[in-house]
């Protein structure tokens, strides 16, 4: 019988979840840092360059968490969890691409005024109702 501090138990997480949960931490980390920075920047009022470079700053973090998806799936070292983040990521993509054509086309006919914006918070929503309905599935 081994000792409890070295039986492995089933509340501990695989190292590919470890380093998903690591990485989105430094990223989520970033991009709150850089957005109430780069908010507050903006009311002090600044020039369209430094409105761009803001901009761009503070999207870096939220392309590092997709980045931080797809690492977490190529290093996903069960078939079958793969198989369930590869499906996720698929109805995520799928729903937030129903979402942005209907948005769009009610733009066209006049109902709404704007087409879709924050299309990252989007997806990342229905990245986790997809991420559900997968795994009630399963």
């Amino acid at each position: 019988m081994s000792s409890p501090s070295t039986a492995k138990t089933a509340t501990s997480a695989p190292q590919y979840m470890k380093r998903y949960f690591w990485r989105l931490s430094g990223f989520m980390l970033a991009y709150m840092g850089a957005l109430v920075g780069g908010l507050s920047l903006a009311k002090t009022g600044i020039s369209t360059e430094v409105a761009v470079l803001l901009a761009l700053v503070t999207a870096a973090p939220i392309i590092g968490v997709f980045w931080a998806i797809f690492r977490l799936i190529a290093e996903c070292d069960d078939e079958y969890q793969r198989l369930l983040l590869v499906k996720q990521t698929l109805l995520g993509t799928a729903l937030t691409l129903v979402l942005a054509t209907v948005w769009q086309f009610l733009k066209v006919y006049d109902v709404l005024a704007s087409g879709p914006e924050w299309i990252g918070a989007i997806w990342f929503a229905m990245w986790g109702i997809g991420g559900a309905i997968v795994r009630r599935r399963a």
